[in-house]
């Protein structure tokens, strides 16, 4: 897993899950005071933590959690598999309909990453598949605890079991998910930090950070600006269309066509549980406060999918009554758009294709050499850094599995994208030598991929910049993949190269 911190997100559960295993309780141990992790429900870490139970040496335990990540992989297409046949499609159409989600590139970069989202999916399914109401709240408790995101099953099953006065089956389903939701918001109100600077929000508090970024003035901005990346979210969800060329148009019809199918299949099915719970999570990711892209749309993607495969079906259909009308206008204009979706399928084969077999070892390649380059900073960090040391560094939690010193990231505002404030953006990286002297960081690190998330390259070579201009900031480490820098004043130092 040499993309270990590619997301963020998932080296901070796997420093969640050393944590739990290492009887610690539920923190954030790379963050300095080690706060109790209050963003992320625990049901994943905890699934993680077996992992450092049984192999508590890192890094040789990540093969480990990758091959336990990847078990989820066959059970999720597993599931996939009896979702297509319960939506009517069967034999061949079955068949590749479970291909084409087999060999989606994220979902296979999301089997073998640290994040929560296939996990989720996959119970989700399940959720959509059973049929005993106490079972299907079990398991939609589960989705939860896995990722918050799945809270809307907790309004859209009961309220289906009462459009049907199925009473006490809608009493049993919430019986059964409630407790779980209930017990994690009392846990995380009896530990969530109080504070409200930006660090604290970003880590630890969801709903603090929302508010800290999306006002209700701001509210009509940021769903514009989410609706567009959802749609090119779901676009590139389907097609993968980064692996040959990146076209919004594209991304945008393929999703309206994959929605248009969605519509289609529950009037046709009247399976709508599932769809209806799209509408209302999509309404979720609409007003939050960051843009949802692959990742975000993933847990829709069964549906998606069988929805564009509705639509697209039905186009072709059409194109066919049309052919055997016999007339040589709607022949030709058969053939066309004939033609046109054909291009499409290659197009989809091939850039799935090229993701799967190009892509992603490509990628992966990038990140192990990445790595392998910084290391020698990380062993260095870990060899002259006192204990109590702390370091400022955009892939903290990495730092802290590598070094054991404390460590931590400036979050970015995301209310500075939606109003596109370069020069808001420009002060903060500016400012980044003073931020790491007001958290008590005693050492920066930086190399230059940082900002590669969200500030991108140009932004690394800013803050380079700044340090050098910096005259608290002192060199004491280079290498073409990483510079260690003192920042505030330091007990123990080596300056030594």
């Amino acid at each position: 897993m040499p993309q270990l911190g590619f997301y963020h997100d998932d080296s901070l559960y796997w420093v969640g899950a050393q944590s739990i295993a290492q009887g610690h309780g539920y923190r954030i141990l790379s963050l300095p005071g080690e706060p109790f992790q209050t963003k992320y429900p625990p049901l994943f870490p905890a699934l993680l933590a077996l992992v450092w139970k049984v192999y508590p040496a890192f890094p040789a335990n990540v093969p480990a959690a990758t091959l336990l990540m990847w078990c989820i992989f066959p059970i999720y297409l597993t599931l996939a598999w009896k979702f297509f046949q319960r939506l009517g499609y069967v034999g061949a159409e079955q068949f590749a309909l479970t291909a084409i989600a087999a060999l989606n590139p994220m979902a296979l970069l999301l089997s073998i990453s640290m994040m929560p989202e296939l996990l989720c999916t996959t119970l989700l399914l399940a959720v959509f598949l059973v049929r005993a109401p106490a079972l299907r709240g079990g398991l939609a408790a589960l989705a939860y605890l896995a990722k918050s995101a799945a809270l809307p099953l907790l309004v859209t099953i009961p309220l289906f079991y009462a459009i049907r006065k199925q009473y006490r089956q809608a009493v049993l389903f919430a019986s059964a998910m409630l407790p779980a939701v209930l017990l994690w918001q009392a846990w995380v109100q009896s530990h969530v930090s109080r504070s409200r600077d930006l660090v604290t929000l970003y880590y630890t508090n969801y709903l603090g950070f929302q508010f800290y970024n999306v006002s209700w003035r701001d509210l009509p901005l940021v769903v514009w600006y989410n609706l567009d990346s959802f749609l090119m979210g779901m676009g590139k969800l389907l097609t993968f269309d980064v692996a040959i060329f990146e076209s919004k148009h594209l991304e945008r019809v393929v999703a309206i066509a994959a929605i248009a199918g969605v519509v289609r299949l529950a009037r046709r099915t009247q399976e709508i549980e599932y769809p209806v719970f799209a509408a209302a999570f999509s309404l979720m990711l609409l007003v939050w406060h960051y843009q949802p892209d692959q990742r975000f749309v993933f847990p829709l993607y069964p549906l998606l999918l069988a929805g564009l495969w509705t639509e697209l079906k039905n186009v072709g259909l059409a194109l066919k009554a049309s052919w055997m009308r016999n007339a040589a206008g709607d022949r030709m204009a058969a053939a066309a758009f004939g033609s046109v979706l054909g291009v499409f399928a290659l197009f989809v084969v091939s850039s799935s294709l090229l993701g799967v077999f190009m892509f992603l070892p490509r990628l992966l390649e990038t990140y192990r050499d990445d790595l392998e380059a910084r290391r020698p900073a990380y062993t260095w960090l870990a060899n002259t850094a006192p204990a109590q040391a702390g370091v400022f560094a955009y892939d903290d939690p990495l730092v802290y599995l590598y070094t054991g010193r404390h460590a931590c990231n400036l979050p970015i505002p995301t209310k500075l994208y939606y109003h596109d404030d370069q020069a808001a953006l420009d002060r903060m990286v500016d400012d980044v030598p003073a931020f790491a002297a007001d958290h008590h960081l005693d050492y920066l690190l930086l190399t230059p991929t940082d900002f590669y998330r969200d500030l991108h390259q140009a932004r690394a070579q800013r803050l380079s910049r700044a340090l050098t201009s910096d005259p608290v900031a002192r060199e004491l480490y280079h290498s073409p993949a990483a510079t260690i820098f003192s920042i505030a004043p330091i007990t123990a130092a080596s300056t030594a190269h």
